[in-house]
């Protein structure tokens, strides 16, 4: 097996230059003789060194993605990057945080000595201890999901806002006046724009808020069920008839201290969550549902992140940085009724 451009072209009686630039497809070389050597390579399954070129082209090809969890609409967002990435022709190194601030930051080390070009980041932090770091690496970084609200970055976002108001405005619709609302932690920007997008609403709408009725559910194992079952408890004093959950696993678990205390939906009170697209039709009934294009967020951030990559390249004197928004959707199901009819 041969393993080197050296025997390639010794093989070939060409010199090693030559033989490069065929099998990186630069400089002039003609094309019978870049068929020589592709054949050759071919015939022995010759793999070009990837440090060596690495270190020669100061590149790596590889981009790095830090999520804080790889289910749910971020397994979305990995396929929409990962597809992206690997149609401009590069690979992807995938790390979970597990929401936890610390194994982030060693992660983005990790990361930058691996030499990655460039960087994809939904961080959980929320005082960005590594900020420095990043601004002196000279590795372009792209923002998505929570948003560094004290750093100058590119960011491609959902306009969490508009998620929740959208979902208001669903159940406005409907008759209802007397709307829940369980969030994340507020202080990520993505749960503190949703309630923000709801506080808005409900007073575009001109209705009361009860401020009882809104629960900040952080991101704990099942804080979605301790918070409902409060808004269920308390639900004498306190009444609704919707409740609007604003994550994927709040979602979940909201659902399931629905069901522990013998209620449903929409017979008690609607109910609308969040990413709950349910293709294998998990649910039932089926839930009311504001979804994030996924896919399409993880296409647009290596877009974005290959632009910003260019600019570093061309040593651009300074960077313009960019914020992407992107809109939600509502995807409606047989969670929610009317008032009357619930």
């Amino acid at each position: 097996m041969i393993s080197s451009l050296k025997e390639i072209a010794e093989e070939l009686n060409l010199s090693i230059s030559t033989v490069s630039r065929a099998l990186n497809n630069t400089g002039r070389v003609s094309e019978e003789t870049r068929r020589r050597v592709m054949d050759t390579a071919r015939k022995y399954n010759y793999s070009p060194n990837r440090i060596a070129q690495s270190l020669r082209q100061k590149k790596t090809n590889i981009v790095g993605l830090i999520v804080p969890d790889i289910g749910d609409y971020f397994s979305q967002v990995i396929k929409g990057t990962e597809s992206e990435l690997s149609a401009n022709g590069y690979s992807m190194i995938l790390a979970d945080s597990h929401e936890d601030s610390l194994k982030e930051a060693n992660y983005i080390k990790l990361m930058y000595q691996s030499q990655i070009d460039g960087l994809i980041l939904a961080t959980v932090s929320n005082d960005f201890r590594w900020a420095k770091t990043y601004e002196s690496s000279g590795i372009p970084v792209i923002f998505f999901d929570n948003e560094p609200a004290d750093l100058l970055c590119n960011k491609v976002v959902l306009n969490n806002i508009k998620a929740t108001e959208i979902a208001v405005d669903h159940l406005v619709k409907l008759g209802h006046k007397k709307i829940a609302l369980i969030c994340g932690n507020i202080k990520e920007s993505t749960a503190r724009y949703r309630r923000d997008g709801f506080l808005e609403a409900m007073k575009k709408h001109n209705l009361e808020v009860d401020e009882n009725l809104i629960k900040d559910g952080l991101y704990y194992l099942d804080a979605g069920y301790s918070c409902m079952e409060d808004l269920i408890q308390n639900r004498d004093e306190h009444p609704f008839t919707a409740v609007i959950v604003s994550t994927y696993g709040l979602s979940c678990s909201a659902i399931h201290a629905i069901k522990d205390y013998g209620l449903s939906y929409p017979k008690d009170f609607s109910f609308i969550g969040f990413d709950m697209e349910d293709s294998d039709r998990l649910f039932s009934p089926s839930i009311t549902s504001v979804l994030q294009p996924g896919k399409q967020i993880g296409k647009l951030l290596v877009h974005r992140l290959l632009q910003s990559m260019e600019s570093f390249d061309l040593a651009a004197e300074k960077e313009d940085y960019t914020v992407t928004f992107v809109d939600p959707v509502i995807k409606i199901g047989e969670s929610t009724a009317s008032v009357k009819d619930a």
